[in-house]
């Protein structure tokens, strides 16, 4: 998961998911405790009212059938009761669940408002009430839940000095009208969550907007694209320091970019005058030398490095045109097979030591500069034999495929070290430990103007393997 857009979506997602459960979860148990606690209020004030109510027996059988009506004759008994008078059941419901038992159930000792005393008080002896015969104080009531008979029951316990009362509501249907709740509830969490998702991903990319405006900046940064900036934005102010930072950054780049690019090519320039005045002089002083002479071997060896030294500045220079944009190219129809026979027979003519191998079709053409891409399949080949082993291979080909004229170089010799490969390419830099100790001519600048020369034809080249028996580089060019 390499994605920081799906990483935030995810992480607010189960964020979202854990805040809706948890909510789900707090409002599932307050809404418990508050039916719980509204039947209890119920339970009580029923419980007190027919407590103060009561006149004999048949109260309470009067009680019974009334709840009986109120739940209705075709359903099982909402509402059951029963009645204790001192040590005697003056009461019970028909329907009551052997699973409730009444003397076990926990009686509190308290009394509504604070009432105490030391003796009750004496009981009523009639309905009507007076100062002389007032109601009796009503105990606190304890409030319980109990499984019985396969039903779950809301139990009151409360009374008087004298009778203790049990009133049972069956709490059935309301939990069973909360499971549907939650059910209803669990089943729209899957939209949400989706819905959640879809959202998070948007906010996801609103909020990388300014990351990928500068990776698309990034991406243009080459040589060509080194003026490309980023606007600031107007409203997001924790990316307005980023934008400004990598703006200084290309600035600064552009800058020393430039100047790199002008010191290459105005040091290429400036030299080139005093090395041909240099090589004239001592083409003339080799000429007025004795034959054999000390002096015309100095010169001659002057002559080399000055042969040197000016195709070192020729690449510098064209390089520099490359990282401009303006290294031209005199685009003609060019029969790419013969320049690959020449370059074949040249590199046999200079080591005659190694197997020359090569498949190489007829009139493969393309349009190219002849010069420029002689130059780098030239510098291709002339590395394969330099960097080869005594009596060792070289192995050149040429195919088509894919609109691309495709030509493979292979030599045998030690390779490539794996350390190196990605960086085989960069100007004078010679990984290989022959051309870190001189052993084998060269300065590091063939492979780069190589590629730099095919992709300014729309082509490339890369190294397609290097290992201990051989190495092979594979340069590609557009057909049109």
């Amino acid at each position: 998961m390499n994605s920081f857009r799906l990483r935030l979506a995810l992480l607010v997602g189960l964020l979202t998911v854990a805040l809706l459960l948890a909510a789900g979860f707090l409002a599932w148990e307050l809404t418990s405790r508050f039916n719980l606690d509204r039947l209890d209020r119920e339970l009580h004030h029923l419980a007190k009212i027919n407590l103060e109510r009561v006149n004999d027996r048949s109260h309470w059988e009067r009680l019974d059938i009334a709840l009986a009506f109120v739940a209705g004759s075709d359903r099982p008994p909402t509402y059951i009761l029963w009645v204790k008078n001192n040590d005697y059941v003056v009461f019970r419901s028909k329907h009551w669940p052997a699973g409730i038992d009444p003397e076990s159930l926990r009686v509190l000792t308290t009394y509504e408002n604070g009432v105490t005393f030391d003796r009750p008080p004496p009981p009523p002896q009639r309905l009507g009430l007076s100062p002389a015969n007032p109601a009796l104080p009503i105990r606190e009531t304890a409030s319980s839940t109990v499984e019985a008979a396969g039903s779950t029951w809301r139990v009151a316990v409360t009374g008087n000095p004298y009778t203790t009362l049990v009133l049972a509501a069956n709490v059935d249907e309301l939990n069973l009208d909360l499971r549907q709740l939650r059910r209803r509830y669990l089943g729209v969490l899957p939209l949400v969550l989706i819905l959640v998702g879809a959202g998070a991903w948007w906010l996801a990319a609103r909020a990388l907007r300014p990351v990928a405006a500068l990776t698309r900046a990034a991406e243009n940064i080459t040589a060509r694209g080194l003026d490309q900036r980023i606007g600031a934005p107007a409203h997001d102010h924790e990316f307005r320091r980023l934008v400004s930072v990598f703006n200084a950054m290309l600035d600064r780049l552009e800058i020393g970019f430039h100047q790199a690019r002008r010191f290459s090519a105005d040091a290429s320039h400036e030299l080139k005058t005093p090395l041909a005045l240099l090589q004239a002089e001592l083409e003339n002083a080799l000429h007025a030398a004795p034959p054999g002479s000390p002096q015309q071997q100095t010169y001659t060896s002057l002559l080399e490095e000055i042969h040197h030294l000016k195709a070192i500045l020729e690449k510098l220079l064209l390089l520099s045109l490359a990282d401009s944009g303006h290294l031209g190219l005199e685009r003609h129809p060019v029969d790419l097979s013969a320049i690959l026979t020449n370059i074949i027979e040249d590199s046999a003519a200079l080591a005659p030591d190694l197997q020359i191998q090569s498949d190489v079709p007829h009139s493969v053409n393309v349009p190219a500069d002849a010069i420029l891409l002689e130059q780098a399949l030239q510098n291709l080949t002339t590395n394969a034999l330099k960097y080869n082993r005594p009596q060792g291979r070289v192995h050149v080909t040429l195919t088509t495929i894919g609109g691309h004229a495709k030509v493979t170089v292979r030599n045998t010799g030690p390779g490539i070290p794996a350390a190196d490969h990605s960086r085989i390419f960069e100007r004078f830099y010679r990984g290989d430990p022959a051309r870190r100790h001189g052993r084998v001519a060269g300065i590091g600048l063939g492979l780069s103007l190589s590629r730099e020369i095919l992709r300014a034809h729309g082509g490339d080249l890369t190294l397609n393997a290097s290992n201990t028996e051989y190495t092979e580089f594979v340069a590609t060019i557009p057909l049109n």
